[in-house]
């Protein structure tokens, strides 16, 4: 039985001389393992539409085993992400979350929420043109925001979780439980984790959280505050997964991003 899905290839492992097993991203059926096979030979008609972060319509076969694509059409390839080994390993953090936390073969994309297909092209998108070190942390720190609300990991952004300020001069955020306190209201004796957000990383965070898809990669802050929101987001990310990354610790490495960063 045939199947098209628009898709991202997140995985790719190889197996023998010509073929390959890959992990392509849908919004139809989440994360679908397939053999691509003969895609290594030169003439092979796969072979410009199945390398890693490949963008693409692929027409798969299924059996009662597994899928192999049949065809695939490509849409975009990222291939820029390949000259910059801190974009690439950004790219590759990406891929390899997408991977652990989007389950096999099941539904992503509801009328009610957005194309996890298109919000990985855009995070590609906007890795892959970023023109500094600090654009790249505020790349990274919308994707795991954002994708952790996609995950149904939303935090209350609106205001004091005590008594809804909106603004206050010291706004404490606990990324063990996405709640934001006010000063006036936060326990100055709270042992667990908090970070104290400025004015530009809250309203940088309001933003990826609740503007629209296309927006959320798309706000200012200063190039000194850019370290900052990524360290927030990472901290977030990472406890509402529960799991650490091996590329974003290689990320940190090629990066210079301290160890103890989050």
């Amino acid at each position: 039985m045939l199947f098209t899905f628009d898709g991202i290839v997140v995985g790719r492992r190889e197996i023998g001389e010509n073929s390959c097993f890959l992990d392509i991203l849908t919004d139809e059926q989440g994360i679908i393992e397939a053999t691509a096979h003969g895609v290594k030979k030169m003439n092979s008609s796969l072979l410009g539409s199945c390398g890693l972060f490949s963008y693409a319509t692929f027409c798969l076969n299924k059996t009662k085993l597994r899928y192999s694509v049949n065809s695939a059409k490509p849409k975009r390839s990222f291939h820029e992400l390949g000259s910059d080994i801190e974009k690439l390993a950004l790219g590759s953090y990406f891929a390899q979350a997408v991977r652990f936390c989007t389950p096999q073969e099941q539904a992503q994309h509801t009328a009610n929420s957005d194309s996890l297909v298109r919000f990985f092209a855009i995070a590609l998108y906007e890795a892959e043109t970023a023109k500094s070190a600090e654009r790249l942390c505020v790349v990274k720190a919308a994707f795991e925001l954002r994708y952790s609300c996609m995950l149904g990991y939303l935090p209350d952004l609106r205001g004091c979780c005590n008594c809804g300020e909106f603004e206050h001069q010291e706004m404490f955020f606990l990324p063990d439980s996405g709640e934001l306190i006010c000063g006036g209201c936060f326990d100055r004796d709270y042992r667990g984790r908090y970070f104290v957000l400025s004015p530009e990383i809250l309203a940088a965070m309001r933003n990826i959280v609740y503007a629209k898809l296309d927006r959320a990669f798309r706000f200012s802050i200063p190039d000194s505050s850019a370290a900052m929101l990524a360290r927030v987001t990472e901290h977030y990310f990472l406890s509402r997964t529960e799991r650490s990354f091996t590329a974003l610790d290689y990320f940190k490495s090629v990066s210079g991003t301290p160890e103890n960063f989050a």
